[in-house]
């Protein structure tokens, strides 16, 4: 403000145009913004990424308890369960070792010959004992808790290269493909070759989330890589360490999927399965079950495909009664029947249809 000659106040107004503002405010509103955006990723990223240092801890920490299983003709990895001397491997990995001749390479350069004290060809497990001393073991996690998308490691010995680690993350989970009679797999893009057989894959916390067991791809590693999930081997080696065998449920069905097409052949696999055919003096053909009945529950447990059905009637305990809810002609029925141990010796194909 400043005066005239007459000492009367003379206003001196700076404006600006109505456009000059709004850019203002906008340049405003967009900072924040950006702020915003800025801690959001660094909270994100310190809560899902862990420092290269705490990689090489982690590795530090676990790789000790992975070993190198040898036999005439094959070489494979595993996992030291206790300090008790329990490995934890693939069967395929020791199916043709021979008295003696199966030993086990440790990290410290100490080998022992082992000893088979289990198997379960149907899942690909095997259990063996070393006796020594001054073991580390690592701890099996929850493979429940896996989540699609998270960070992992890989541990073992491809083509004799000891303790060879990789990464990667889970690609899938649940994949119902694959070379074992049961099949619950979870697959992984970290480098997995012949050799990593029998080798844990691990979580960022340092927990095993899966055995390791095999690839999709003949003459190099193809980002496909498969892993029996933790869950499942602490189920078959309980059984193992307990009783020396596992033992299955089994109700005597052959069911499939179902697809249903329009008449432009669009469509989408549903939910439930239909049961193609029933083996004769079985559990399921006591019950009355039949041919193209639609199984919807178990147990009150809906029923999505047929490889988990398959995986869930396998734990349930032998002599349990189960409740088996069915489409039949559009009407629902519940069906209780008697799970029984299967049986190694039974051909599930050699069926009497029951119409």
């Amino acid at each position: 403000m400043v005066t005239n000659l007459n000492n009367k106040p003379i206003i001196i107004r700076t404006t600006r145009s109505k456009h000059t503002r709004l850019l203002s405010i906008a340049c405003i509103i967009l900072l924040v913004v950006i702020i915003i955006l800025t801690v959001s990723f660094i909270k994100i990223n310190k809560s899902s990424n862990i420092p290269e240092t705490e990689y090489i801890s982690l590795v530090n920490k676990v790789r000790d308890s992975v070993v190198s299983i040898r036999t005439e003709k094959t070489t494979g990895s595993g996992i030291i369960m206790d300090k008790k001397g329990i490995i934890l491997t693939n069967y395929h990995v020791i199916s043709e070792a021979n008295d003696n001749k199966l030993q086990v390479y440790l990290p410290d350069k100490r080998i022992f010959v082992a000893n088979i004290i289990g198997i379960d060809d149907k899942a690909d497990i095997s259990l063996l004992k070393i006796n020594a001393s001054n073991l580390k073991s690592i701890s099996l996690g929850d493979s429940d808790k896996v989540k699609v998308g998270e960070k992992v490691i890989a541990i073992g010995n491809p083509f004799g290269f000891d303790s060879t680690v990789t990464t990667g993350i889970v690609s899938a989970i649940h994949r119902d493909r694959g070379p074992t009679e049961y099949k619950d797999f979870i697959q992984t893009d970290a480098s997995i070759n012949p050799g990593n057989s029998g080798g844990p894959l691990i979580n960022l916390n340092g927990e095993v989330i899966g055995l390791n067991t095999f690839v999709i791809g003949s003459e190099r590693f193809a980002g496909l890589g498969f892993a029996i999930p933790t869950n499942l081997i602490k189920e078959i080696t309980k059984q193992l360490l307990e009783k020396g065998k596992v033992t299955r449920a089994f109700i005597g069905l052959v069911v499939q999927d179902i697809i249903e097409f329009d008449k432009e052949g669009n469509g989408r696999i549903i939910d439930g399965v239909k049961i193609a055919s029933v083996a004769n003096n079985t559990p399921a053909f006591k019950s009355g079950l039949k041919v193209n009945d639609v199984i919807i529950k178990v147990n009150n447990q809906e029923v999505i495909s047929s490889n988990q059905l398959r995986n869930f009637i396998a734990w349930i305990p032998i002599g349990s009664e189960i409740k088996i809810e069915i489409l039949r002609e559009n009407k629902s029925l519940v069906i209780p029947l008697v799970v029984e141990e299967r049986k190694d010796n039974l051909i599930i194909n050699q069926t009497e249809e029951k119409q």
